[in-house]
């Protein structure tokens, strides 16, 4: 086994969880907001984003617990059989406000969100030079990493809040929470032979954009600093702060890259990972699809929660 190989195998080793058969750690409500952007009839349209909502939707509630009312379902496009929110910044925030504010101890939180994401650069006098990164709504707003941090502090003691981003920049997503599984370069280059489009939208694009449609645009808040003491957030990103997440197109069927992996990682019953695993075993996947170097998940949580079971686990009997 050469060095390199042996190498992950540690780190795969070091996190693998004592049992595969993990029953549910959930001792209370499971609730989610599950949200998908095309931004159809504009130049940055995505493909994949519903389907992947659709098939996270049909994953929470028939094998994680999740009842059917407790999942909102915001996309941008009218689809069948799917009770649905316009994914405006407004109506995500309102949707993540009333699930934190609603929450309570032992609750399990999903937000996930698939389409663009951005980076948000950030000039203050005496420090250096960092950036804020944040999802893109189809109205071509924000919701940022401090404005999901500040959702996380206002979860009571016991509960979570699991952000699942397929999106780029997703990496550090909650500001300040602490990086588990980071860049990792021994995935190869890009070989997929599908159609892969960047899910990413230059932040000087959408600033310009929200100054002529609203005259506002995000403003950077000075850095802040974040109390990580055991915290609630657990965030399983797409790809690394400062990669892009795929939109995929293969054989008619679209989907993003991260998601799809994810999903097939946990498809299987009998074999569920921890949070840790489960990044690990989904950057296998993506090697495998020939997803390469610009596209590697993270996994950024609190050491409490690294070796627990993603979304609490399912009951094995």
């Amino acid at each position: 086994m050469c060095a390199s190989c042996a190498t992950m195998a540690a780190e795969l080793n070091k996190y693998k969880p004592r049992s595969k058969k993990l029953r549910s750690m959930a001792r209370g409500t499971k609730k989610a907001v599950l949200v998908g952007c095309t931004y159809n009839k504009t130049r940055f349209s995505l493909y994949g984003c519903i389907n992947d909502v659709r098939k996270m939707n049909d994953f929470i509630v028939s094998r994680l617990g999740f009842r059917k009312e407790n999942v909102k379902v915001l996309i941008d496009e009218r689809v069948q059989g799917i009770l649905s929110d316009t994914p405006t910044a407004e109506n995500i925030r309102d949707a993540l406000d009333a699930m934190v504010k609603d929450a309570k101890a032992g609750d399990v939180l999903l937000f996930y969100f698939s389409g663009h994401g951005t980076a948000i650069p950030v000039f203050e006098p005496g420090a250096p030079y960092r950036e804020e990164k944040a999802i893109v709504t189809c109205d071509l707003d924000l919701i940022t990493g401090a404005d999901l941090r500040g959702l996380v502090d206002q979860l009571p003691g016991g509960a979570t809040l699991t952000i699942v981003a397929d999106s780029s920049y997703s990496g550090g997503l909650i500001d300040g929470e602490k990086e588990q599984i980071g860049s990792n370069k021994l995935i190869p280059l890009p070989t997929s032979c599908a159609r892969l489009v960047r899910k990413t939208i230059d932040y000087g694009i959408v600033r310009g954009i929200r100054n002529i449609t609203s005259g506002t645009t995000y403003q950077p808040d000075q850095a802040a600093e974040w109390s990580l003491s055991g915290d609630g957030g657990i965030l399983l990103s797409g790809c690394d702060a400062n990669e892009t997440s795929f939109d995929v197109v293969l054989g008619g069927e679209a989907y993003g890259a991260f998601t799809n992996a994810m999903l097939r990682v946990l498809k299987n019953p009998r074999d569920y990972p921890a949070n840790t695993q489960l990044v690990y075993d989904v950057r296998k996947k993506l090697k495998e699809d020939g997803i390469g170097v610009d596209q590697n998940p993270g996994l950024y949580c609190s050491d409490v929660h690294a070796n627990e079971p993603f979304l609490g686990g399912i009951q094995i009997d």
